[in-house]
């Protein structure tokens, strides 16, 4: 019971964070050299304020420890979304569900509940989607 008040909790975290980020004022940031700026700027930073607000709801709702979770969510959404889903073609509710999704996935791979060969067995295809989605076009 208490890894599915984890993971739900983790999951609800995430959206709550996913709607803050789509609370900010939408500016065009992306016009001509702007564009460098943003990607090596602020999106990191939108994506560690957005982690950090996650991390201090699961802090709240107590759930221990929360950090790995809240920086977990993150690198199992950019995993999904550099090789699966395409943001611009995906609506904010499926990003929301995706999100809720990668957050409950954090949840289950850092919950010291489950035995060591099912967080493996569960992180495997996130350390595989990432090596193939960022680090594969980095390194080539």
């Amino acid at each position: 019971m208490l890894l599915v008040r984890r993971c739900l909790i983790a999951a609800v975290s995430g959206v709550l964070a996913a709607l803050a980020l789509k609370a900010l004022p939408d500016v065009h940031l992306c016009t001509g050299v702007e564009c460098i700026f943003v990607g090596v700027l602020v999106g990191p930073l939108l994506l560690f304020g957005a982690a950090l607000l996650a991390w201090a709801l699961m802090a709240l709702a107590r759930i221990r420890p929360s950090w790995p979770v809240a920086l977990g969510g993150p690198v199992v959404l950019l995993a999904l979304l550099t090789t699966v889903l395409d943001l611009a073609e995906v609506s904010f509710l499926m990003f929301s569900v995706a999100v809720a999704g990668c957050y409950a996935l954090a949840a289950l791979v850092t919950a010291d509940e489950l035995p060591r060969a099912w967080r493996v067995a569960l992180g495997a295809p996130v350390v595989v989607l990432f090596g193939w989605g960022v680090v594969l076009p980095i390194v080539l």
